[in-house]
């Protein structure tokens, strides 16, 4: 019994002292969902990599081999022996889904190299690689860089057995600036990206050049001058200096285009008569009339459209004063702002416009409503010389919408956007110019023509 006690004691202290020099362990950590799924993905990465070196090894090995029997095959051939078959040619051993470090064989040539696991950067620019797609696929057995070359088998290829040709890759077209394509309904549609011009060239709406109060430059004589049906003794000679200037145009696509412009204009009128209680010809200043407005043009296709806003002032001149003994104001309607909208559209080389205006100035100073329309003749050529003509017809309510009528026709000189127009012209309706527009004038004269811009 007492050896019974005593063993029992001394299997407590030696299981006692066990359990204290066993050290402690921590608790097993677990992974996180989202450290197990990264994981996964490393080890599904690695394991890939591992798949396709094995493949593409067993293919190297393959090619060497048939290169290897096609020499046999040619060194049999040539020394008159008899060929044996491919199956009882020994084969290279198949290569392991895990490939093991190769082993440097013995070469009468130079020694070949072991195959080098990819680094941790390798993989990641890899994985980068995968993730953005290529603009031509590419099979999954072919690496994406060239492994490195294996030990050659005992049947050496001959020096010029040619290489497996690499699969390039490539290169992703640049996108190009000007042109975005666009892929709708099956169908690649060309799309230019909006350009800006500052003072750009010629005119999305081209100046009237029939219109007495258009911005541009001309000189008229006109020795047939009627008002209220009496022939004026002498000549007039009408003169404009003028300009239309589109100071920013943006073109969103070919034929949809919108600008800005600026004109400015002064109209003036001067007589040439001879004075017969002097005895010598004279020359005076009947009116100025000035203009300056602000146009926001658009095209659409065939389709031009002008939305304008101006303002006109008529002045009449000293000597015109002085020689009529004018020593009161008058009344002048002819100070007035006014805004327009006009379209224009070219059909068989005749440009057909029309428009419509109102005054923004108080009833009791101007009645609003104002109206214009004209066609206008020019045959594209390229000769120096062309024919043109048209007429323009005004309405305005201060005036009863009496039309004021403009006609010439003419020849047009040059090749460029600023071409001399020579006119033989003549008017009938309501003045155009000075404050007296309610007189009843006609006249008949030649013009010359210029839009300097």
């Amino acid at each position: 019994m007492k050896q019974t006690l005593l063993a029992l004691l001394l299997s407590f202290l030696l299981g006692t002292g066990a359990l204290a020099q066993t050290p402690s362990t921590s608790p097993a950590r677990f992974l996180t969902p989202a450290e197990q799924r990264q994981k996964e993905k490393i080890d599904r990465e690695v394991q890939r990599e591992r798949q396709i070196r094995a493949e593409w090894l067993q293919k190297q090995r393959d090619y060497e081999a048939k290169q290897a029997e096609k020499e046999r095959q040619r060194a049999a051939k040539k020394a008159g022996k008899p060929i044996e078959p491919a199956s009882e040619v020994a084969k290279p051993a198949a290569v392991p889904a895990t490939p093991a470090p190769v082993v440097n064989q013995p070469s009468t040539t130079e020694p070949a190299p072991t195959v080098v696991e990819p680094t941790r950067k390798e993989k990641r620019e890899k994985r980068k690689k995968e993730a953005v797609p290529e603009p031509t696929s590419i099979p999954a057995t072919v690496p994406a860089e060239e492994p490195a070359p294996i030990a050659k088998p005992a049947v050496e290829a001959p020096a010029t057995a040619p290489r497996p040709e690499r699969v390039k890759r490539e290169r992703k077209p640049k996108s190009v600036d000007s042109v975005a394509v666009v892929q709708e309904a099956g169908r690649e549609l060309s799309v230019s990206r909006p350009t800006q011009e500052f003072l750009p060239k010629g005119h999305l709406f081209e100046p009237i050049l029939l219109d007495p109060l258009e911005a541009q430059t001309y000189g008229s004589v006109l020795p047939g001058y009627w008002t209220e049906g009496q022939k004026y003794k002498g000549s007039i000679v009408p003169f404009a200096f003028g300009f239309a200037k589109p100071f920013y145009r943006r073109t969103t696509e070919p034929g949809r285009s919108e600008e800005w412009v600026l004109d400015l204009a002064s109209f003036t009128q001067f007589e040439a008569y001879h004075d017969y209680t002097l005895g010598k010809a004279r020359r005076q200043i009947i009116n100025t009339d000035y203009k300056i407005s602000i146009i926001y043009n658009v095209r659409r296709g065939e389709n031009n459209y002008r939305f304008r806003v101006y303002h006109l002032s008529s002045h009449l001149g000293d000597d015109y004063i002085y020689r009529n003994q004018i020593t009161a104001p008058s009344p002048n309607s002819v100070n007035y702002e006014l805004l327009d909208a006009t379209y224009s559209r070219t059909v068989n080389n005749w440009r057909l416009y029309g428009g419509l205006g109102v005054v923004l100035r108080k009833t009791e100073e101007r009645k609003p409503f104002s109206a214009q329309l004209g066609a206008f003749y020019k045959k594209q050529s390229t000769h120096a010389a062309r024919l043109v003509g048209g007429v323009d017809i005004k309405f305005w309510q201060q005036t009863d919408f009496r039309p004021g009528i403009h006609g010439g026709i003419g020849v047009e000189l040059g090749r460029t956007q600023n071409n001399l127009t020579f006119l033989f012209e003549g008017y009938s309706g309501f003045r155009p110019y000075s404050q007296f527009e309610q007189q009843q004038t006609t006249w008949l004269g030649i013009g010359l023509y210029l839009n300097p811009f």
